[in-house]
């Protein structure tokens, strides 16, 4: 009886261990888009890239999802399995890392803009005027109307200058 007991015993602890999990496509797909995003970082820096062990690096990036190394290695027999499935999940990801880059690209190309007329026109950052919150200010020009013109008062004027409409003007055009 005490066998029979050992050997249930044994069996449970055999069952209640865990193989490495599979892991489902969408983060399948997140994981190798950070793969090769951490991978441009360590090729851009050399002192990083000295330091760096390929599976310390890739494993921050499992375990923020969740996994782990034997995990990742499972389920990339997996999708290895099947090229078309495979295929399928690295096109995904090219296409995210093209959107990515003609993201950025373009926010490079507006920030260059920006550059360009701020030096054209003498500016800076700090000088640029940022818009006023809250109410709209008020036109505070004083002016005086008549049939035919508007007088423009300006402060200290002693002879206001009269500002004709122009469609009281006949204007030919040819």
């Amino acid at each position: 009886m005490r066998r029979i007991l050992h050997i249930i015993l044994l069996l449970a602890l055999v069952c209640s261990c865990k193989g490495p999990r599979q892991i489902d496509r969408e983060d399948m797909e997140d994981i190798f888009y950070d793969m090769l995003i951490q991978d441009q970082q360590l090729k851009q820096d050399p002192d990083l890239r000295k330091k760096a062990d390929t599976l310390l690096v890739y494993e921050g990036i499992f375990e923020a999802r969740g996994y782990d190394t034997d995990d990742f290695l499972h389920s990339l027999s997996y999708y290895l399995a099947e090229p078309a499935r495979m295929e399928k999940l690295m096109g995904a990801v090219v296409d995210r890392l093209e959107k990515e880059s003609k993201d950025v690209t373009a926010a490079i190309k507006h920030k260059s803009w920006v550059n360009r007329m701020m030096a054209l026109y003498g500016m800076t950052p700090d000088t640029i005027k940022q818009p006023r919150q809250g109410p709209r200010a008020v036109d505070t020009l004083p002016i005086r109307l008549r049939a035919d013109s508007v007088y423009i008062e300006k402060p200290g004027d002693t002879f206001p200058q009269p500002h004709k409409d122009s469609l009281l003007f006949v204007r030919d055009s040819l």
